[in-house]
């Protein structure tokens, strides 16, 4: 039996994809490209932005006709699109199943221990390896495969209690709930023993590790008046053969002087920061539930910048929120401009089904204010790119190769800046650490000479 997985969204839907392919292929799957091939297709969907869940709705017509050649092929659905774990078959239905008939089974992924009994449920034909759900035990416990020896993602906590009035994450992910450090620990000290030079740690809000009302009810997150997440990053910092850390996303409410302290200080952490501010009207702000202020997030800037003048800053901006009037969206260029962000994911607003915004706010900014206002703030993003770029030439970098390109001869990776970069290399560079010169500053990207 083979099985294809698609993947939508963030570095955590990445991350759910490793634990996904690792239990499938428990349950006797192997992998494939080719959707022609497979027995079953499962979509890992993301419902942040309208984008996204366009793409899956969109790919439904060839589902449809892949099911019309191989009828017994399955389709799954699971990530942030779902909220209830089901099949056609069960009496409490996802609403996805419902609308989709493409569609034989939806879960939850931290449901992912469930799977096997879902897809049997879904078709009791299937002749699957037996795996007792109890050995599973949870989400976290499951070892991913991981797509690569020296990079991983690692996941540090799940759910989301911040409730902005925008997001769906803590309605399909539901509440926070974080990972013993012990068990984080092992699982970083066992990838690193297995050649793994880069760990990035996610969560919805990775800062606020250990803080959610479930982590204190536990009592396993108390570290003499030190925060659990700056507790964490030392001791990640602390294991050898490691060579970089990283983490996403973290949120301005929990990200203190001292968290700032520990990644200036860190021996593995990278000077590269990404910190969603989402908008630079406290108006804005407070009607999206983000709980700080313009000037609380400058504060937290300058910082950053003051603990460490050459550390890249990227955010994401959602534009033309319910109500957002053009001061207010000038508020958010200002802001921009004087950060001088290094890189931004910028959203125009799209109410997503079920969260406060959509149900309570009139999305009443034109489609076509939303484009100029995006635009606008690109524009900027462009100008600062291209100049922060042109600041590293002449300089060598430490890049980690992530990829080669043999028809170009070109390696591709990221320096501890997190810049994309390429250069003339060879294939058996990939996973390596190699010094290269730069000598191009382009718009999204350095090029240069290994050295």
């Amino acid at each position: 039996m083979k099985y294809t997985i698609l993947t939508f969204g963030c570095q955590m839907n990445k991350s759910d994809s490793e634990r996904l392919a690792s239990t499938l292929e428990n349950l006797g799957y192997t992998a494939t490209e080719k959707m022609e091939d497979s027995d079953l297709i499962i979509f890992n969907t993301c419902s942040v932005r309208q984008k996204a869940e366009d793409r899956v709705l969109g790919m439904m017509k060839e589902m449809a006709a892949l099911k019309r050649a191989r009828p017994d092929l399955l389709v799954g659905i699971t990530g942030c699109m779902t909220r209830i774990s089901s099949t056609r078959k069960s009496e409490r239905k996802d609403q996805l199943i419902k609308r989709l008939a493409e569609v034989d089974l939806v879960f939850r992924i931290e449901d992912l221990p469930k799977l096997g009994s879902l897809l049997k449920e879904a078709n009791p034909k299937l002749a699957m390896r037996e795996i007792d759900e109890a050995e599973l035990k949870n989400y976290f416990q499951i070892n991913p495969r991981y797509s690569n020896k020296f990079q991983a993602f690692v996941p540090i906590m799940t759910g989301c209690d911040k409730f902005c009035t925008y997001c769906i994450v803590p309605f399909t992910r539901g509440r926070e709930v974080s990972r013993p450090l012990a068990e984080i620990y092992n699982e970083v000290e066992q990838l690193v023993k297995n050649g793994c030079v880069e760990v990035t740690i996610l969560g919805q809000n990775v800062n606020s590790y250990g803080l959610s009302w479930a982590d204190k009810k536990s009592n396993q997150f108390i570290y003499d008046n030190e925060q659990p997440f700056v507790h964490l990053l030392k001791k990640l910092d602390q294991i050898t053969g490691l060579k970089r850390l990283r983490f996403t996303s973290p949120h301005p409410q929990d990200m203190m002087p001292d968290v700032v302290a520990a990644i200036a200080t860190g021996r593995t952490l990278m000077p590269y920061i990404h910190l969603p501010v989402q908008s630079g009207s406290d108006e804005v702000l407070r009607r999206m539930n983000r709980n700080y202020t313009a000037a609380d997030y400058l504060k937290i800037v300058a910082d950053i910048k003051k603990q460490m003048p050459d550390c890249a800053l990227s955010t994401d901006i959602i534009v033309g929120f319910p109500g957002e009037t053009d001061e207010q969206f000038m508020e958010t260029y200002r802001l921009f401009k004087e950060v001088e962000f290094d890189m931004s994911f910028t959203a125009r607003f799209s109410p997503r089904r079920g969260t406060a915004a959509q149900k309570l706010m009139t999305d009443d900014v034109p489609a076509k204010e939303k484009a100029r206002r995006w635009h606008l703030l690109n524009d900027l993003l462009k100008e600062i790119s291209v100049r922060k770029h042109k600041q590293f030439l002449g300089q060598t970098v430490e890049v980690l190769v992530e990829g080669f390109d043999a028809e170009k001869g070109v390696c591709t990776g990221r320096t501890e800046h997190f810049k994309y970069i390429e250069f003339p290399g060879t294939e058996e560079m990939v996973g390596e650490f190699v010094p290269v010169k730069v000598n191009k500053g382009l718009l999204w990207m350095l090029k240069g000479e290994a050295v």
